[in-house]
């Protein structure tokens, strides 16, 4: 499995990659704001992205904008995880809004980390018509 995690903090982006290590994920890939994960999204297919919502170059908001947009590619239909300190209702209603699948309240632990994996992928592979699982 092949997954992004975006974060302007290089720490976040650390624990957020061991967490997802030790999910049995081995394919991660790192990017440290939204016009870098839009690159990756280009570049590569990903399973899923996980990201943060306030970034500097590029926001949550505008990186769910881009990548929803069908003109963007194959890449539209990844599914994403939103992990956040700010879980107003404005900000979930926004996040759902623009296609966010699932959010996760930081802090958060791996266990939170690998249900909210087990359940957008397992969307994903529903879409898809797939009955493998995953997690």
């Amino acid at each position: 499995m092949r997954a992004l995690v975006v974060d302007d903090n290089t720490y976040a982006r650390a624990i957020c990659s061991a967490s997802l290590e030790k999910l049995g994920i081995g394919d991660i890939v790192e990017a440290a704001g939204g016009a870098e994960a839009i690159l990756a999204l280009m570049t590569a297919p990903f399973d899923f992205m996980l990201m943060d919502w306030y970034m500097p170059d590029v926001n949550g908001a505008g990186l769910m904008t881009v990548l929803r947009d069908s003109r963007f590619g194959a890449a539209w239909q990844t599914p994403v995880i939103l992990m956040t300190a700010y879980a107003s209702r404005d900000n979930i209603a926004k996040a759902r809004e623009l296609g966010v699948n699932d959010i996760l309240v930081k802090p958060f632990n791996t266990e939170q980390l690998g249900a909210a994996v087990g359940r957008i992928v397992g969307q994903a592979q529903l879409a898809a018509g797939s009955d493998a699982h995953y997690l």
